[in-house]
Formats: C-alpha cells, sequence, structure tokens
C-alpha cells in the first residue's frame, strides 16, 4: 500500500490539514483577541488611576481651603486683624495695624498678609486668594507672587439664589472654592474668602501617566449641570457635556456624533463634581502593528511544521498498515510462521502487530496446551474427590478404635475418640456457614478432648441468649481461637485456668467474647496482633486467629471480625463480631 496511492490517507491528510489551519488561525485570533483585551485592560486601569489621581487634586484643594479656614480661625489675633482689614477703609486699617503692631512686643505682625503668605505655602495650585469686603463692597485679590489689586464688585455678581456658592468655575481652567468669614464677636458676615486653583497642574497628573499629549485620552471635570470646568484638551471648556446623562446612569462606552466609540470611566466626588476619563475605542484596543505581524509569521512557521509532521506520520502509518496486510496475506495462505516488524512506537497498530505476531507464533502450541489442560483438570478432579475421602476413612477408622476401647473396658478413650470422630465427621459433612448452636456443639466435643488432657486444670463455661442459637456463624469460627488459649494462654501450674465464652447480640451484631484467666498479652505484642489483623499479615504467629478474622471480611465486610485485647482483671480477650443473620436453607 502506497501512500500515495492511498485514498484513506490522502483523505486523512486533507482533513487534518484543514483541521490544523482551523486551529493555527483560531489561535492567531484567539491570542491577538486576548493581547487587545489585555491592551484595552491597561488602557482603561490607567485612564481609571488618572481620574482617581484627579479627585484627589480636587479633593487636596478642597481640604486646603478647610485648612486656611481653621488656620484663620484658631488665632484670634489673625482673624481679628483679617475682619478690620475687611471692614475697614485702607487709612484706617493700616492705622489700627500699626498701632496694634506697636502695642505688641511680636518681631513681626502676624495679620492678613502673614495669613495670605501662609495659605499660598500650603498648596502649590493656589492660584489666587480673593478677600470679598461686604461693608467696603470691594476685592482685595491676592496672588501667590505677592501683589494685591483691590477693586469694586456688587454682592449680586458672586451670589446665586440669594447664596453664596461653594464652587466658582472660572474660564480659565481654574476652580474656586468660597468660605464665609465672619465677626467673631458679632458673629456677622463681613465678607467672603475665595481660594482659586489652577487646573491646569491637572496636566503633571496626565504627564505622569505619560497621556498628557495623547489626544485619544481625554479627561473632563463636570459640575452638576454637566457644564465642563475642565477639559484637558481645551476645546469644551465651560460648555455642557453631550453624554452627562448617559455617564451618570453608569454608561461605560458612548458613541459621538463623529460615530467615534469611546470607552468611558467616571467618579463621582463628594463635592458634586464628576470626573470623565474617555479614551477612544480603537486606540483603546490597538495593538502594535509588530505584534500582528509577528503573531501571522508565527502562525504560518506553525502550520508550515504541523504539515511537515503530519506528512511525516501518514508515511509511516501508510507503511505499517502495509506490512499488516501483506502478514494477512501471508496467514491466509497458511503461513504462521510470518512477523510484522514493530517500530519503536507505543501506538495502537503495535498492539495490534504484537498481538498478530503472538497469535501466529502461538497457535499451534494453544492446540496442545488446550489437550493437556484437559489432562490436568481431569487429574485435579480425582484428587479432590481423593481429598474428600481421606476425612471420611479417618472418621471410619476413628469409630473402629474406639468401640475397640469400649469393648476392652476404656471408656475415657472411647470419649476422646468419640469427640474427635465427630470433628472429623463435621468438617466433612457440614456446610461452611452454619448455625450457632452446631458450633457449640463442636466447641464442647474440642473442649472436651483438653478436659482429658488436664484432667483438673481447667474448665470451662459457655453462655448463649437463647434466641442466638438458630443465628449464622462460619464453621470452626471458634476453635482456632480456643485452640490458641491452650496453645499461648493456659498456665498447667494452676488447677483454676477457666475459659469463658459469651455470645450476646449488640444492636444488629452478634458479639463472642472468647476470655480466659490465662497469662494475658505485653503491650507491645497486642498492638502488633491487631496490627496484623488489620493488615492481614501471616509473616508471624497467630495463623489461627487471621485465618478467623480473614474469613469473617471476606464474608461479611472489613466492619467485622476480630480484635483482640486484655482483660480487665488479667487474661486476653478475644472478640468477634458478625452481623446477625438467619441461616439459610
Amino acid at each position: 500500500m502506497n501512500f500515495k496511492k492511498s485514498t484513506i490517507y490522502k483523505r486523512l491528510f486533507l482533513t487534518y490539514t484543514f483541521v490544523i489551519l482551523f486551529i493555527v488561525s483560531a489561535l492567531d485570533i484567539y491570542f491577538i483577541k486576548l493581547a487587545s483585551d489585555q491592551v484595552k485592560k491597561n488602557n482603561l486601569y490607567i485612564t481609571e488611576k488618572i481620574i482617581q489621581s484627579v479627585e484627589e487634586f480636587i479633593n487636596y484643594d478642597y481640604n486646603t481651603t478647610n485648612v486656611m479656614m481653621n488656620m484663620l480661625y484658631q488665632d484670634n489675633f489673625k482673624l481679628k486683624d483679617v475682619v478690620n482689614y475687611l471692614k475697614s477703609d485702607l487709612p484706617d486699617y493700616l492705622k489700627e495695624k500699626l498701632d496694634s503692631f506697636s502695642d505688641s512686643d511680636k518681631i513681626f505682625y502676624n495679620g492678613t498678609e502673614y495669613f495670605i503668605k501662609t495659605s499660598f505655602s500650603l498648596n502649590n495650585s493656589l492660584k489666587t486668594i480673593s478677600l470679598y469686603s461686604y461693608p467696603r463692597q470691594e476685592i482685595s485679590i491676592f496672588d501667590n507672587k505677592g501683589q494685591v489689586s483691590i477693586k469694586k464688585f456688587n454682592s449680586d455678581t458672586i451670589l446665586r439664589d440669594g447664596r453664596i456658592p461653594e464652587i466658582i468655575v472660572n474660564e480659565d481652567n481654574s476652580i474656586a472654592f468660597t468660605r464665609e468669614i465672619r465677626d467673631i464677636g458679632s458673629l456677622q458676615s463681613v465678607g467672603i474668602l475665595v481660594a482659586n486653583y489652577d487646573l491646569k497642574k491637572i496636566n503633571n497628573i496626565l504627564t505622569r501617566y505619560g497621556k498628557y499629549e495623547d489626544n485619544n485620552l481625554q479627561v473632563l471635570i463636570l459640575d452638576s449641570t454637566g457644564k465642563i470646568i475642565y477639559d484637558s484638551s481645551n476645546k469644551n471648556n465651560l460648555k455642557q457635556y453631550a453624554y452627562f446623562n448617559q455617564v451618570k446612569n453608569g454608561a461605560s462606552k458612548i458613541v459621538n456624533e463623529d460615530r467615534q466609540a469611546y470607552y468611558v470611566k467616571t467618579l463621582n466626588n463628594s463635592l458634586g463634581l464628576t470626573i470623565v476619563g474617555q479614551i477612544n475605542a480603537k486606540y483603546a484596543e490597538r495593538l502594535p502593528i509588530l505584534f500582528e505581524i509577528s503573531a501571522i509569521i508565527i502562525g504560518i512557521v506553525l502550520f508550515l511544521i504541523s504539515e511537515g509532521i503530519l506528512y511525516i506520520k501518514f508515511k509511516k502509518l501508510s507503511d505499517r498498515m502495509s506490512n499488516i496486510v501483506t502478514a494477512m496475506n501471508e496467514v491466509e495462505q497458511g503461513n504462521l510462521n510470518i512477523k510484522i516488524p514493530i517500530t519503536g512506537e507505543s501506538d495502537e497498530i503495535n498492539f495490534i502487530a504484537e498481538k498478530f505476531n503472538e497469535m501466529c507464533s502461538s497457535l499451534d502450541d494453544y492446540i496442545k496446551k488446550s489437550y493437556l489442560s484437559e489432562l490436568n483438570q481431569k487429574r485435579a478432579e480425582i484428587v479432590a474427590l481423593q481429598n474428600q475421602i481421606n476425612p471420611h476413612f479417618l472418621y471410619n477408622t476413628l469409630e473402629s478404635i474406639r468401640m475397640k476401647a469400649i469393648c476392652n473396658g476404656d471408656k475415657d478413650v472411647g470419649k476422646m475418640l468419640y469427640s474427635l470422630a465427630f470433628l472429623f465427621r463435621s468438617q466433612v459433612k457440614e456446610k461452611i456457614i452454619i448455625s450457632i448452636k452446631q458450633e457449640i456443639e463442636y466447641c464442647k466435643k474440642y473442649l472436651e478432648l483438653f478436659k482429658f488432657r488436664y484432667d483438673n486444670k481447667f474448665k470451662f463455661i459457655i453462655n448463649c441468649e437463647e434466641d442466638l442459637y438458630d443465628k449464622q456463624i462460619i464453621k470452626f469460627t471458634l476453635q482456632p481461637l480456643i485452640e490458641n488459649y491452650f496453645v499461648h494462654g493456659i498456665t498447667l501450674e494452676k488447677d483454676d485456668n477457666e475459659l469463658n465464652i459469651n455470645i450476646f447480640k449488640k444492636e444488629n451484631n452478634i458479639v463472642i467474647d472468647i476470655v480466659d484467666n490465662g497469662r494475658g498479652i505485653s503491650k507491645e505484642k497486642l498492638e502488633d496482633i491487631n496490627k496484623r489483623l488489620k493488615n492481614l499479615d501471616y509473616s508471624g504467629k497467630s495463623i489461627g486467629m487471621l485465618n478467623v478474622h480473614e474469613r469473617i471480611v471476606i464474608n461479611y465486610g472489613k466492619q467485622y471480625g476480630l480484635k483482640v485485647k486484655n482483660g480487665v482483671n488479667g487474661g486476653t480477650v478475644m472478640e468477634v463480631t458478625f452481623p446477625c443473620r438467619e441461616v439459610e436453607d
């Protein structure tokens, strides 16, 4: 099968080519979109940081005005001098100022001029401080160079709806905050302090973020009516912002009359001002042209590399499939010695080739093995039958010996042989799951054997709740545990050895406690035994206990089984737990 002639591989190659083209194109588009979104996110983040900085700038100016007034009202001398300045004509004020200074012991006069000078030192954005005098109907305008200009004013020019506005917007990109000055003696208003701040200082914020000369980003400050107080582009000062209602309602994108889209970030501060940062949407999402070209070139390179790898892989697949088809044709003609070459790849074709080779090489062996297996199975069945006959033979032999012992008058040997024969017969005839009553009978026969052996050395007591006799138990659950007592627990030096078997119901389970007054077990050995029971570890002694525990776990689950612990008054307690169930027919 040649790759060029293989229709299926041509179709697969074309299909994968279109898939790779689609994936590479999709990845290109995805990463360009991802990068564009990241650029947009960064630009919006910078815009948000700028308007936050602008808000901090305005709040700082506002707080500076508050500090000025606090500074004035905390100094009675200074406040009195400013009030005199506002109430008196200039000659009268100067005369009173000289008289007050001559009467004081101060080196310099801490009055109006000092207050103005100190106020300018608080904030470098402070452009002018104006003192409006109601009695004189004059404005004294102090600049940060120490110059003063005085001119007349009409109170109606500053009042709005009969009240003094807290914020005054000026045409020269400045904002003023007003504070009323009262005579502390009469509490009458004598004038107004107007602190005028230069909003052009906001340009420094834009410069700090590298956006001052960027025409795509525009920062606006709006008053409560939507009038533009400040425009970083200097195009729309004191004009009405056309999209005020949209940004007030939380719009994040606006489209102007030229169909240009802008992303908008808005911040409403506590002074009733709205700070807007708007950035051209195309600019916000624009990637560097070099990035887009690089992404396209990388996509083309990836496509060409993928196509080359794809061609090489399909060529190899075609050759390997050709080998399989050739081998199948050989087998069809009866040649079972054919071998398909195995390559280093771990794939389905290699798996098929390996299995094909194994099938061909083992076909004759399989027939022979099937024949031998059948012979071995027959032999195993015969052995199993023979193993079943042996206990019958032993039981019958023991019964003959027992009868002979009775005839000879040796009744004790007869009883012992009867008990042993009973146990052999139980092993052969009974099912795996028996009743507790039957298990107790086995135990009694087994214990009677040891009673003959250790005459007057021990006694046993079996207590069982009457309604538990017909409940099920695994055959020979107790016999290995009783045997364990006679091997490890009994003390032959004393005559009061005692073994108690207590069978009772606890909730939905049956619990059997095998309690002795023997030697007991050390704490370390007890922990080792319980650990081995839990892990079913047959590496040491106590095989009988492990056998009992494992059979219970297999039949009933891991929550049941055998636990070993020391008795309260010495000796050992072996506790067997299994579910309370009826014996099945």
